[in-house]
C-alpha cells in the first residue's frame, strides 16, 4: 500500500488522458490507413443516432432471461442501442470539439438511469425483490465497464460536460461500483483465473483512477490517495490471478478471441497505471518473460489468413485489434507485426466497448518505435507446441503455393469456456478451415448451464472425435488426453496421445490418436482396443460441403480452396450427415460431417488429408 500510494503521488491524473485530446493526435488518426475510413463511418453513424430516440430497457426485456434463459432480447438493446451508440457520439465528439454534446448528455443520462449496469444473465437473484446484493450494485463485466466509459468520458470532457450531468456521473460510478468494492465483499472474480479478473479489475481500476484522487463534495469519503490506492492494489492483485491462468507457455486457453478480451483490458490497465504514476508501476515488468509470451499469442495460432486454432469457444475467424497490437509491439519489439489481413477494420466491436475502441484509434497513431532486426526464420516460425494446454500447430506451403496449417489439442474437458474436445484438430488451407472447430454458439441460459454439451458446438458430436458405442466425450477434468509424443521440426510434426479417458464406455482400453503433418499433407491414425466389440464412428466436422465422390474418397469443397480426404471403404462405412448449428450472433448455418463407422474389439483407422483443387473453382 505505501508503494501505490507514493507511485500514485508521483503521477498526475491529468496524464491518464494526456493528448487524447489534442487536435494533433486525431490528425493523426485520421492519416493512419484505416482511420481516415473510419472515422468517417463512426461520424455516420453518430449523425444517424443524434436524431433517433433513446431504446428503452423495459422491464419485460430484464425478465426474459429468468422466464426463459433468452439474453438477445435485453442485450441487443443495452449494446447495439445504448453502448454502441454512446461509444460512436463520443468518438465521434472527442475529435470534433464543435460538437453539441446534447445528444450524448441524454444518453449518458438514460446509462444512469438504468435499472442495474449489469447483465440479467450475471444478476443474483435476478426477480428477488430484496436480493442479499441489491441488483443495481452487482459487478460483473459490463457494469465494471460502464463505470469505465462514463468516469473517462467525464474527464475527457470535463469543460464540455453540464456540470449535472458530471456530477450525476460521479455519483452513479461511485454509488454502484466502488462503493460496493469497497464495503461488500470482495467479488469473486477478484481471484478468478479468467478474462473476467483482467476485464471487471482494468474496468473498476480505471474509473477509480479517474474518479478518487478528487473530492466531489464535503460528504463525499471517496476522495484522496489512500482510497484510491487501496482499490489499485486490490485490482493489481486480481491482475496477477488473471496472469496465473496462463501457463509459462502463454497460450490462452480460452482462445484468441478471448485472449483479444482478457488481455486487451490488461494492457489497457497497465497503460493507464504506467501514465498515473509517472512510470512506477508497470505491468509489463516480468523477470520471467512470460508476458511477453502472452502477448506472442496472436502470431502463433493463426493458421493460415484468419483461420485460427479456433479451440474452445473461440471462433473459427479472428482479427487483432490494431491497437493493441501495436502498443505490445511498443513494448516487446520483436513481435511480429500482424499481416494486414488479419487486423480488426472496426474499433467498435458488438459490445460497443468504449475503452477498446478509443485506444484501438489513438495507440494506432502513435509513431512506430524501431524494430530490433529480425532473426531467421527458425521452426517456431513455422508452429510451435503448447506445452501447458497441449496444441500442437504447424503450417507451411505446398510446392504448388498452397498455405496449409494444422492445429490440434489434448488438454482436458473442464478448460475456460469448454468444449468437449479432447483430439480434435483444425486444417486449414488457403485461409479456410476446411476441417473445422465450430467455435462459440448462441449464449443462452442453456449454453452456460447443465444442457451445455447437447448442444452441437460445445459437445463432442460438434467436433472431428471419435464416437465410441454411440458416446460422445464427457466433460470432466479426469477426461484429459495423455501426450503420449510431441515432436517438431521445421519440416515435418508429430502429435500421438491417448485419448481414451474422455470417452465413459467401460469396455474402452485404449484411443490413440496420432497426427503426422509434413508437406502440407495430414495423416491421422486412430488405434482402437476394447474388451469387447464397440461401434466406432470416427467423424470429420466442416462448415464446407463433403461429397462422397468415389469409394475411400471424400471432397471437403470450400469456397476457393478444397480438401481430399482417403480412407480405407473396406474397412470403414461412410456417410455424410448435415447438422443444424446456430452461430454466435445468432444466425443458423448447416455443418456437415463425414462419418466413417466399423464394429471391432480392436480396430486402426487411418485418414490422409491433402489440398486439391475446387472442381469448377
Amino acid at each position: 500500500m505505501d508503494d501505490v500510494v507514493k507511485a500514485l503521488r508521483a503521477g498526475r491524473r491529468e496524464d491518464l488522458i494526456a493528448g487524447y485530446r489534442s487536435p494533433e493526435l486525431w490528425e493523426r488518426v485520421r492519416a493512419a490507413p484505416l482511420g481516415g475510413p473510419v472515422l468517417r463511418a463512426i461520424a455516420a453513424r453518430a449523425e444517424k443516432w443524434a436524431s433517433a430516440s433513446i431504446e428503452p430497457l423495459p422491464l419485460s426485456l430484464y425478465r426474459r432471461y429468468a422466464e426463459d434463459g433468452s439474453r438477445a432480447p435485453f442485450q441487443d438493446v443495452y449494446f447495439r442501442a445504448r453502448r454502441n451508440r454512446l461509444t460512436d457520439l463520443a468518438l465521434t465528439a472527442l475529435c470534433r470539439p464543435d460538437m453539441d454534446l446534447a445528444p450524448l448528455e441524454d444518453l449518458v443520462w438514460a446509462v444512469c438511469d438504468e435499472y442495474s449496469w449489469a447483465l440479467p444473465a450475471h444478476i443474483d437473484g435476478l426477480l428477488d425483490p430484496h436480493p442479499s446484493h441489491p441488483h443495481d450494485e452487482q459487478v460483473d463485466l459490463f457494469a465494471a465497464e460502464t463505470a469505465f466509459t462514463l468516469a473517462e468520458l467525464r474527464h475527457l470532457f470535463a469543460e464540455r460536460l453540464s456540470p449535472l450531468v458530471a456530477e450525476r456521473i460521479r455519483q452513479e460510478v461511485s454509488r454502484r461500483v466502488l462503493r460496493p468494492m469497497l464495503n461488500r465483499p470482495a467479488p469473486w472474480w477478484e481471484s478468478a483465473r479468467t478474462n473476467w479478473s483482467a476485464v471487471c479489475a482494468c474496468s473498476v481500476g480505471m474509473a477509480a483512477l479517474h474518479l478518487l484522487d478528487e473530492t466531489g463534495g464535503p460528504d463525499d469519503d471517496l476522495g484522496g490517495t489512500a482510497v484510491l490506492a487501496q482499490i489499485t492494489s486490490r485490482m493489481i492483485a486480481a491482475m496477477r490471478c488473471f496472469l496465473s491462468g496462463y501457463g509459462d507457455d502463454g497460450a490462452c486457453p480460452e482462445g484468441l478471441a478471448y485472449w483479444s478480451y482478457g488481455f486487451g483490458f490488461f494492457t489497457i490497465y497497465a497503460d493507464g497505471l504506467h501514465r498515473r504514476t509517472a512510470g512506477r508501476i508497470d505491468l509489463f515488468d516480468d523477470p520471467t518473460g512470460k508476458v511477453e509470451e502472452i502477448a506472442r499469442f496472436p502470431e502463433r495460432v493463426f493458421l493460415s489468413g484468419t483461420a485460427t486454432a479456433a479451440f474452445s469457444d473461440s471462433p473459427p475467424h479472428s482479427t487483432v485489434d490494431p491497437g493493441l497490437a501495436a502498443r505490445l509491439r511498443r513494448r516487446f519489439p520483436a513481435l511480429a507485426p500482424p499481416s494486414p489481413d488479419r487486423l480488426e477494420k472496426e474499433p467498435v466491436n458488438s459490445m460497443g466497448s468504449w475503452a477498446t475502441a478509443l485506444r484501438s484509434l489513438v495507440w494506432t497513431a502513435d509513431p512506430e518505435p524501431p524494430r530490433p532486426a529480425r532473426e531467421a526464420e527458425s521452426p517456431a516460425g513455422t508452429g510451435c507446441y503448447f506445452r501447458d494446454v497441449q496444441w500442437m500447430i504447424a503450417r507451411t506451403t505446398t510446392a504448388d503455393g498452397h498455405h496449409v496449417a494444422f492445429a490440434a489439442k489434448g488438454g482436458h474437458n473442464d478448460e475456460l469456456h469448454n468444449h468437449n474436445d479432447v483430439g480434435s484438430f483444425v486444417l486449414a488451407v488457403d485461409g479456410e478451415p476446411l476441417l473445422a472447430e465450430l467455435g462459440q454458439g448462441f449464449y443462452s441460459g442453456q449454453y452456460f448451464g447443465p444442457g451445455r454439451y447437447d448442444i452441437l458446438c460445445t459437445g463432442s458430436r460438434g467436433h472431428s472425435v471419435p464416437l465410441i458405442d454411440g458416446t460422445p466425450q464427457h466433460a470432466s477434468r479426469e477426461a484429459a488426453a495423455e501426450v503420449l509424443t510431441a515432436e517438431r521440426t521445421r519440416e515435418h510434426s508429430l502429435f500421438r496421445l491417448d485419448i481414451s479417458r474422455a470417452y465413459p464406455v467401460p469396455a474402452l482400453s485404449s484411443l490413440v490418436r496420432e497426427f503426422t503433418f509434413a508437406e502440407g499433407h495430414l495423416v491421422l491414425r486412430d488405434r482402437i482396443t476394447a474388451e469387447e466389440p464397440v461401434e466406432i464412428t470416427e467423424r470429420f466436422v466442416s462448415f464446407a460441403p463433403i461429397a462422397l465422390d468415389a469409394p475411400g474418397r471424400a471432397l471437403v469443397r470450400g469456397d476457393g480452396a478444397g480438401l481430399l480426404l482417403s480412407y480405407d471403404a473396406s474397412a470403414w462405412e461412410a456417410r455424410v450427415l448435415h447438422h443444424p448449428h446456430v452461430r454466435h450472433d445468432g444466425t443458423t448455418t448447416t455443418v456437415h460431417s463425414l462419418d466413417l463407422r466399423c464394429t471391432s474389439p480392436d480396430a486402426g483407422f487411418e485418414l490422409r488429408a491433402r489440398p486439391a483443387p475446387v472442381r469448377g473453382g
